[in-house]
């Protein structure tokens, strides 16, 4: 779900080893012209549910609760649990935090941690916490981090990031606690539903997701993204692992965590969290999701528009046209997913 002027939005939130799935309301006025924002909640604390069909479940029950008056809530009836699974911006891990702040303060770093210490904020000020609200917009180390023009470069950039460091170390766990206590966890948070979520957050943070592409004879693994189509653009073109006009793919997972982990210069290595995957150890977490599974034997609508993604990325621009009438000629899709199949680079 994106974000719009009345809009709910998926989020995680991941706090002291638990993650949870819940829903944010950013600024929207209601009919009398006052502004709120909000989380989905019972009245007193946030709920948070173990995994989308868990979240969708209790949306579809009807019982009231902090977002039931939300212009938006119509929508949200309407989700579906692919729906309400959060976009790459929206997974805040309170607990990762301390790593960040003693990481190099690149860009990645100094993002994440800005997000999350503003998202605490906005806690803060839903839950009426005036300890955990000054805690974080009354200590300059986290108003700076939070400004959009905080830059930690050269030597009293430096100095800042090393006395934000000091300012975590100090004060998070506070943070983390007084969060922890707003929050319902709801459901039972078992090992496999930690780890999707976990899994889900890692490849929306990368804007990426692997794939699976079933051809006549073989099935193939691979791993696609928005990219930037130029530095000077906010355009975005959907682009591939591999590069020059081929498609990197594998014909196991295990082939194709290892590329995503090791390989260099592919157009996908553009992604501002492409590097993390290098730190996932478990191969699973490179196994497509259902949704991300391609039969291209046939011409389904799900089969065309991943087609047509992969002919242009290949730069087959004029097999494509065959794709453009109200229905797709058999042979003109067989003799297109074959030519799209020649500029498969398979590297297992």
């Amino acid at each position: 779900m994106t974000s719009s002027a009345a809009s709910i939005v998926p989020i995680t939130l991941t706090v002291n080893g638990r993650t949870g799935l819940t829903l944010w309301a950013p600024p929207w006025e209601d009919e009398d012209g006052d502004e709120w924002h909000g989380f989905l909640g019972d009245g007193a604390k946030i709920l948070l549910y173990p995994n989308a069909d868990e979240l969708a479940t209790f949306i579809t029950s009807g019982e009231e609760n902090d977002l039931s008056d939300h212009p938006g809530w119509g929508q949200v009836l309407k989700s579906t649990p692919a729906e309400l699974r959060p976009d790459g911006d929206d997974h805040y891990d309170l607990d990762a935090v301390y790593e960040w702040a003693g990481d190099e303060p690149d860009p990645v770093h100094v993002s994440a941690l800005a997000n999350v210490v503003d998202m605490v904020a906005k806690i803060a000020d839903c839950c009426d916490d005036g300890a955990l609200r000054r805690l974080v917009e009354d200590t300059p180390e986290y108003a700076e981090l939070t400004d959009d023009e905080v830059s930690y470069q050269g030597k009293d950039g430096r100095k800042r990031w090393n006395e934000l460091g000091d300012t975590i170390a100090d004060s998070w766990e506070r943070a983390i606690n007084r969060v922890d206590s707003w929050l319902n966890w709801q459901g039972e948070y078992d090992e496999e539903d930690a780890e999707i979520l976990d899994e889900e957050a890692l490849w929306a943070r990368v804007g990426a997701q692997p794939i699976e592409l079933v051809v006549q004879d073989t099935t193939y693994y691979t791993v696609r993204g928005e990219v930037l189509v130029d530095a000077s653009s906010t355009n975005t073109e959907m682009a591939f692992i591999g590069g020059d006009e081929r498609v990197a793919v594998f014909t196991s997972v295990a082939d194709l965590a290892d590329y995503c982990r090791t390989a260099k210069g592919h157009r996908l290595m553009k992604l501002e969290w492409w590097n993390e995957l290098a730190d996932v150890e478990d191969d699973a977490e490179f196994t497509p999701e259902d949704d991300a599974r391609f039969d291209l034997r046939k011409p389904t609508p799900d089969a065309v528009a991943v087609a047509r993604q992969l002919a242009d990325f290949c730069g087959l621009h004029d097999d494509v046209e065959v794709l453009d009438g109200p229905r797709v000629d058999r042979d003109d899709w067989r003799a297109l997913v074959d030519e799209i199949e020649s500029c498969f680079e398979k590297a297992d």
